[in-house]
């Protein structure tokens, strides 16, 4: 829990404040390719993932879209559905064996009342996921697949080691064989 803890420190609150904080949260054991939410059921926790990784995807038109990894350190979860309480499109899965920190939606709404710098700290979350949703749309629109993946062994080498190949093809909106090409010809001309 020292990793939550270490999210929270930046805040400014109290340590007596992240005691009463990270109390909210409970901890779960994930097994690989274990859901921690469906499609179709409302999100009612937030997540931040102390060990391990999950990832955020879509089922559309019978093809899963990974949209998201979230690795340690880092906080998910089904955003629009945890805002609304409405139903999810969405699920998240873990991706390797993982140790998670649940907050519920009523915990979570408590501690934003009680606590005013979280609201700030909540904030962020969104801004910084908005961003990267940006980043992703940008990549996959302005580069092709080869420097769309040298680009993420560059900048997210995690995502490689992370993801499962039909995951990583699926992040980015490539075919699975199009990445298998991409690795082969990554060995053998390691400068291409």
């Amino acid at each position: 829990m020292d990793n939550l803890r270490s999210a929270f420190w930046k805040t400014g609150l109290q340590d007596n404040d992240l005691d009463i904080i990270c109390a909210w949260f409970r901890a779960k054991q994930y097994d690989k390719n274990e859901y921690l939410s469906r499609p179709g059921e409302v999100a009612h926790k937030l997540y931040f993932i102390e060990k391990g990784s999950v990832i955020l995807g879509q089922e559309a038109d019978d093809r899963i879209v990974t949209r998201h990894l979230a690795l340690e350190n880092e906080f998910i979860g089904c955003l629009e559905s945890f805002s609304k309480q409405a139903a999810t499109p969405e699920f998240l899965r873990a991706t390797a064996p993982s140790l998670v920190y649940e907050i519920s939606k009523t915990d979570f709404d408590t501690a934003l009342k009680t606590y005013p710098p979280l609201q700030h700290f909540y904030q962020q979350f969104i801004f910084e996921t908005l961003l990267k949703c940006q980043q992703r749309i940008t990549d996959l629109i302005g580069k092709d697949a080869k420097s769309y993946y040298q680009d993420i062994m560059q900048n997210r080498p995690d995502y490689i080691r992370k993801m499962r190949q039909y995951d990583l093809a699926s992040y980015m909106g490539i075919e699975p064989q199009s990445l298998s090409r991409l690795r082969t010809a990554q060995k053998n001309d390691p400068q291409a």
